[in-house]
């Protein structure tokens, strides 16, 4: 998911996005999307433009604010051989969905099972070895590597992040 649909805009079936990257140009330079999931037929792209700071796409099809209304919470995807390479440092949250959260000493947490965005950084989210819930942000002063290949989350060390 790159988006999800927040409300219309206007009469002529633009809509508001709530963005899901920090890469606005992987959706501006996007010709088709999916919307909900990436099945289906794809929708094409007319326009994305940012008015007061939010971005608004049109999509072919959805020409007033009935249509577009039917659209609210609906996520926008993105084939991902369509979305820009990654800098270094820099992860889709979907990938970090079902990595191990290890603490500081490299000891299992648990699995993250769902990320959690709360309008700061996202939330690594799920339940630890014990059955308890854990809910770590995912910002550079908690995190110490995330390292894909072999499917593990590092904490730093800092007392209270996990509370026992």
């Amino acid at each position: 998911m790159i988006a999800e649909i927040l409300r219309p805009h206007g009469r002529r079936g633009e809509v508001v996005l709530r963005l899901c990257t920090d890469h606005l140009s992987t959706l501006t330079g996007a010709n088709r999307v999916f919307l909900g999931q990436l099945s289906g037929d794809p929708v094409r792209v007319l326009g994305v433009r940012m008015h007061k700071g939010a971005p608004l796409l049109k999509l072919d099809g959805i020409d007033d604010m009935d249509k577009a209304e039917t659209l609210r919470g609906v996520a926008v995807c993105l084939p991902l051989g369509d979305l820009l390479p990654l800098r270094e440092g820099e992860y889709f949250l979907h990938d970090l969905v079902g990595l191990i959260l290890l603490d500081h000493n490299g000891i299992r947490i648990g699995r993250v099972d769902r990320i959690l965005e709360t309008g700061g950084p996202p939330v690594l989210s799920g339940d630890r070895e014990d059955g308890k819930p854990f809910m770590v942000p995912f910002a550079s002063g908690t995190i110490k590597d995330v390292d894909l290949a072999t499917g593990t989350i590092l904490l730093v060390d800092l007392p209270g992040l996990i509370d026992d």
